[in-house]
């Protein structure tokens, strides 16, 4: 559409400027003039599918009339060079015109003339002959019946020369004849109930005669019959979807009734006792949801019901309630996701704390390893220095040998506490070579035999 637009922009500057041109050589055409000024057009923001429908629509139609508009221009400047004698200036603008638009029948009829009459060496004879022969044909027509073929004839002449006034008073005529004609048949269409057909014939009448008497009151009468005709047919078609369980489908069939009869009284009818009964299954699809603790298909249920026609208020009520359920659990879950981090945070804690426990023990169960066979090592020449100490008089020795007895004892208890009782074993040794009469060390010593053997 646009280069079309554009192609006739040009053609028409052409052929303005060729007129002009022979009118007066110092004139110049304003191409400025032949383009519509679209920097001031400003669009809003088309959000509903209807609206833009709508809206390119009427753009494609003033398009189409900006079309039509530049055709006819063009088309006035055909005729003015074929009256001037220039037929080959006017079939060259015609075929232009009619590769735009092959249904412009002033177009064709002037391009058929320019052909006719190209190279003719008296213009104006020859012109006035083309048109008297256009209407001599017509009549030939005429009087064989050929009404349509006749119409045509003495329309090509009345377009050629409009002012010659036979051609106009049996084009005329012919067209009434015409139009009474297209009349007859579509009463005969009526009365035997082809409601359509009667339509078309009376809308070739009212083409051909406007003020035919009782036309347009027929085309209006007609046209309401079909429309509640239609509308009939598609309320049956909602009440057997209506029936078949189908209430979306139904309300869409009823909104067609509607927009054919507004005034429809049992579409409306029926269309509120469908809405109604829809919403209340929506109502009753939330509740379910709702006992099923699924909280958000019921608000999306309840919120269906509303476009339905449903109590907005009590609507609310039944949302807000979801919307508090919907609350409370998601506090729970947080505060559950907050004790699981705590317990997980408390777990890794006394983990740590009990691997660095037994890296201590183990330490400290390797320095009491070492310091065992550093005393098993010096523990048969302990007792010897103690009796020498002894006999030397010292109650300072004794003392010594004891504090090392209670010492091995000690951590004898710490290994067999902790299930090591090899390790006990050994330190209840050691406290008996230091203090042989230590009856704790000879206590535990037969325990360990007496319960887990001697270990040799």
């Amino acid at each position: 559409m646009k280069r079309h637009l554009l192609a006739l922009v040009l053609l028409l500057a052409a052929s303005s400027a060729a007129r002009a041109t022979r009118e007066d050589p110092a004139m110049t055409p304003s191409l400025e003039s032949l383009f519509l000024d679209y920097s001031k057009t400003q669009l809003g923001t088309l959000s509903n599918t209807d609206a833009k429908k709508k809206y390119l629509y009427t753009i494609q139609l003033e398009k189409s009339k900006l079309m039509h508009k530049l055709l006819r221009t063009i088309y006035e400047n055909a005729y003015d060079l074929y009256r001037e004698g220039d037929f080959d200036g006017s079939r060259e603008l015609t075929s232009k015109i009619l590769a735009m638009d092959p249904g412009f029948q002033d177009a064709a009829i002037l391009h058929r003339a320019s052909i006719e009459l190209n190279g003719s060496v008296r213009p104006a004879i020859s012109e006035q002959k083309l048109v008297d022969d256009r209407f001599e044909e017509g009549m030939s027509l005429y009087r064989q019946g050929r009404l349509v073929e006749s119409q045509q004839r003495w329309e090509e002449a009345a377009k050629l020369s409009p002012g010659n006034l036979k051609a106009r008073y049996w084009l005329k005529r012919v067209r009434g004849e015409l139009a009474d004609e297209h009349f007859r048949r579509g009463q005969k269409a009526y009365q035997m109930h082809r409601m359509r057909e009667a339509l078309d014939q009376w809308y070739a009448a009212l083409v051909l005669n406007p003020k035919l008497p009782q036309l347009v009151s027929n085309i209006s009468r007609v046209e309401s019959e079909l429309r509640r005709q239609e509308a009939n047919d598609k309320l049956q078609e909602a009440l057997n979807l209506y029936g078949q369980g189908q209430n979306d489908a139904a309300i869409n069939v009823l909104d067609q009734v509607l927009r054919i009869e507004p005034g429809e009284s049992k579409a409306q009818k029926l269309i509120s006792e469908i809405r109604l009964e829809i919403a209340n299954q929506h109502v009753a699809e939330g509740r379910g949801k709702y006992k099923e603790r699924s909280y958000r298909g019921a608000i999306e249920s309840w919120t269906k019901a509303v476009d339905y026609g449903y109590d907005p208020r009590k609507a609310n009520v039944l949302i807000a309630r979801a919307k508090e359920q919907l609350q409370r659990e998601s506090d729970e879950k947080r505060k559950r996701l907050d004790e699981a981090r705590r317990a997980k945070e408390d777990a890794e804690r006394k983990k740590k704390e009990e691997s660095e426990r037994r890296k201590k023990e183990d330490e400290a169960a390797k320095a009491q390893a070492a310091q065992s066979k550093q005393i098993q090592a010096q523990a048969p020449q302990e007792p010897e220095q103690a009796g020498q100490a002894a006999a030397g008089g010292g109650q300072l020795a004794s003392d010594e040998a004891k504090k090392n007895a209670n010492k091995h004892y000690d951590q004898g208890i710490a290994a067999f506490m902790r299930g090591d009782y090899q390790k006990a074993r050994d330190e209840w040794l050691l406290c008996k070579q230091f203090d042989s009469s230590n009856p704790d060390c000879i206590a535990g010593l037969q325990r360990v035999d007496q319960t887990y053997g001697s270990g040799q």
